[in-house]
């Protein structure tokens, strides 16, 4: 699916990162204990062999033959699907890539394919980079939209709305605005803890109404503003301090989106 776009696909480094990722992440959402561990993983042209030991006297080897495809998360059609409708989706997520990063006044985040089945999108850090990673599994359940062909606003936003929250996340870290926020708000430094419910309080609030704002603008030319827009928070906080913060932040982000779409 990645080779009708080969930016998006990883090289080198990157590569290694995600396939560390997506092993890692496989591991913790089967909850894959020490008393289980995958022990090595080997290719042999399309067949690849996996070694899953339970303990020194229970060894088992698992022999993956892919053929030419090692690709099948889901019925051969649903891939096939996928790959035809590949182009149309990376267009929409560079052409979302552009207005966020023009809002923001930032430069464009490296844009990846990951293979981990066990999200959407997430960020990953790269060479000390943060870089978006976006799952075939995203392009997978978009299937029925992108067949349609003529896509319409609700479309779109759909299209982009995996990409659309994993950069306000990026944003969020590049430009340090929860840590210096809650900082002036608190007067402390947050935990990892405040920072990471802040930060899904502000993405999960945001992420609806900015994906429908880039809807517009890819398909209009033209938006309609979100500054001044009283937003319900998604997710009730934790703490009253998560509120405070978050709602500070929303409130300063929405203001930048001003219908200026060039």
């Amino acid at each position: 699916m990645g080779s009708v776009n080969p930016d998006f696909m990883p090289h080198g480094e990157e590569y290694a990162l995600i396939t560390k990722d997506t092993m890692e992440s496989l591991m913790k959402d089967y909850d894959v204990n020490r008393y289980v561990t995958i022990e090595s993983m080997r290719e042999h042209g399309r067949t690849y062999i996996v070694t899953i030991k339970a303990s020194p006297s229970l060894l088992i080897k698992l022999m993956i033959t892919c053929n030419n495809d090692c690709e099948y998360y889901v019925d051969n059609g649903g891939v096939s699907i996928a790959r035809s409708n590949a182009d149309t989706y990376f267009r929409l997520i560079l052409k979302a890539s552009t207005i966020m990063s023009r809002v923001f006044e930032t430069d464009m985040p490296r844009i990846l394919l990951t293979h981990n089945p066990t999200i959407y999108g997430k960020i990953i850090l790269i060479n000390r980079n943060e870089a978006i990673a976006l799952s075939i599994w995203d392009l997978l359940r978009l299937n029925d939209v992108l067949s349609k062909g003529d896509l319409t606003l609700n479309d779109i936003s759909n299209v982009v709305d995996t990409f659309v929250h994993e950069f306000l996340h990026y944003i969020l870290d590049r430009k340090y605005l929860v840590s210096s926020t809650f900082i002036k708000m608190m007067k402390r430094i947050p935990s990892v803890i405040d920072d990471g419910v802040i930060h899904e309080l502000i993405a999960w609030t945001l992420t609806s109404h900015v994906s429908r704002y880039v809807a517009e603008c890819i398909k209009y030319g033209r938006a309609s503003k979100l500054g001044g827009t009283e937003l319900a928070i998604q997710y009730p906080p934790i703490r009253r301090r998560h509120a405070l913060t978050a709602r500070k932040i929303i409130n300063e982000l929405l203001m930048r989106f001003n219908g200026d779409c060039s």
